[in-house]
């Protein structure tokens, strides 16, 4: 989603219900997680205080058994905040990552706190990453059908038992488990062996909804709004120079899920071409958890970008390690890598996740 499509998608907060699913956490016994949802006016759910800060800036949690640590990318240690400017010319940016094991990711959820200073911004603007699943593309735009003198079917051209067939369209053989993400429309051309003629018979459109077709967190916050065809909206909040702070809450991936790809965003080009994840090159991917901080005029003054990392041990993840490991635990033989991410789920740079999530 590009910059310039933000003041169509603003929106205030509402919540969406979702569908139960299965409980995921059948062999993980115990209480898990306070509430900690953060109300925007520096004080969470459950009483969690969140305090104004002095800088424009990311901060892992510190309040309770939740492990993460959120940094300067390529620099552990070194806080990810910066000072808006105080017009254009002053614009500041900085790239931030979010350290997860994975277990905690997967079965607590996304947490983390955003503090903006008195006199940083006039509106805050954020939004969620998120990404394509299945491939969305358009339909051809002729089908053609050959027919015999019984007007029985001979031959035809994009389309399957006579009816169109558009590759995009997975919901032609996976029913209700898939979406249908072909765009465009046909038109339907016969072909009468008997008469020698061709005559449109009949067309439409693909019936695509692109949105089906994406996942990732900016569908998964609790606090989405969604257009009417169902794109999540970037988020406006109008301070005017005064003070903010927000503490942000995503559900266990779970109740839903097989992997973290959908908080996880982390992922290193080697491992798909020397280029990136199939589902980031979609039109409408996000890839980063954005946050922008702007002028009454949309100038723009700062901008921090957040990647989020899960990591297969904690032991790596305790020495700041490598946060990929494979292999098998020396007692159990279970997997280090038990929830997979980018570079798991799609190897390479041309296989989208689907619903392999």
């Amino acid at each position: 989603m590009t910059l310039s499509l933000l003041p169509l998608l603003f929106s205030c907060t509402t919540e969406v219900e979702r569908p139960e699913l299965e409980d995921w956490s059948d062999g993980y016994e115990g209480d898990c997680c306070p509430q900690v949802e953060g109300d925007g006016g520096g004080t969470g759910d459950g009483g969690t205080v969140i305090p104004f800060g002095d800088t424009f800036g990311l901060f892992a949690l510190e309040d309770w058994g939740y492990s993460s640590r959120l940094h300067r990318t390529g620099a552990t240690g070194t806080e990810c905040e910066i000072t808006p400017g105080e017009g254009p010319s002053g614009y500041a940016q900085m790239d931030c990552t979010l350290d997860v094991p994975e277990l905690d990711l997967f079965g607590a959820g996304l947490y983390f706190d955003l503090t903006v200073p008195e006199g940083a911004c006039d509106h805050l603007v954020y939004m969620h990453y998120m990404y394509e699943a299945w491939e969305v593309g358009y339909g051809p735009t002729t089908v053609t059908l050959t027919v015999d003198e019984d007007g029985e079917l001979v031959s035809e051209e994009n389309a399957i038992g006579g009816s169109p067939y558009c590759e995009y369209d997975y919901s032609f053989y996976g029913g209700d488990f898939a979406p249908n993400c072909c765009l465009g429309a046909y038109d339907i051309y016969t072909y009468d062996l008997a008469s020698g003629e061709t005559s449109l018979t009949g067309g439409g459109y693909w019936g695509g909804n692109a949105p089906d077709c994406y996942a990732g967190a900016a569908f998964e916050d609790p606090e989405a709004v969604l257009t009417a065809d169902g794109w999540p909206t970037a988020k406006i909040v109008n301070l005017w120079g005064q003070p903010f702070s927000k503490r942000f809450a995503f559900d266990l991936l779970g109740d839903s899920y097989y992997t973290n790809v959908n908080y996880a965003n982390y992922f290193d080009r080697a491992d798909h071409d020397g280029s990136v994840p199939a589902g980031f090159t979609g039109d409408w991917a996000v890839e980063t958890y954005e946050f922008l901080c702007y002028d009454s005029a949309e100038e723009l003054l700062g901008r921090l970008d957040m990647t989020v990392r899960e990591w297969n041990e904690e032991v790596e993840w305790d020495n700041d390690g490598d946060p990929d490991t494979e292999g098998t635990e020396p007692v159990s033989g279970l997997e280090l890598n038990d929830r997979q991410d980018w570079k798991d789920a799609t190897p390479g740079a041309t296989t989208w996740i689907q619903n392999g999530q």
